[in-house]
């Protein structure tokens, strides 16, 4: 966190946006991260990978942000930029967005509701809350979107 407050390791692109986008809406934001518990938001919860006996891929920590949170996990929209990720947010019952990041670039991400490069800013938009939102309307997404 203190990487990201100093500027020398920024959201990605979109990331801000998206998440002031729902809050504004009222929508619960969390973040679950496998990084320690030491990482910090004045506005999210933050669900870190010490605080669940086992990390992604193992659901555990999606799970506990529902409970947390008191929200069905089939109501909840995640984004991800790995594949183990994916696979967390999956067993646990949610939709899925992927954002490509470098280090995963050439993961499989078949079993994304959508993949993106980026969720990117305004005018490179990507996605923001309504496609979120649409995808919970959803019930059966047979081809990954993919904006690629």
């Amino acid at each position: 966190m203190v990487l990201i407050e100093k500027k020398l390791l920024p959201l990605r692109p979109g990331v801000a946006k998206l998440i002031d986008q729902a809050l504004e809406k009222g929508v619960k934001v969390a973040v679950c991260s496998t990084s320690n518990e030491k990482a910090r938001a004045d506005k999210i919860k933050i669900f870190a990978g010490d605080v669940v006996p086992r990390k992604k891929p193992d659901p555990a920590v999606y799970i506990l942000a529902a409970n947390t949170l008191y929200v069905d996990p089939s109501s909840c929209v995640v984004v991800e930029d790995s594949a183990i990720g994916l696979a967390a947010a999956k067993a646990a019952g949610m939709k899925c967005i992927v954002t490509k990041s470098g280090y995963a670039a050439k993961e499989d991400f078949l079993n994304a509701d959508a993949v993106f490069d980026c969720i990117g800013d305004f005018p490179e938009e990507r996605f923001d809350l309504s496609f979120c939102g649409s995808l919970l309307q959803t019930q059966y997404v047979s081809q990954p979107y993919n904006s690629l």
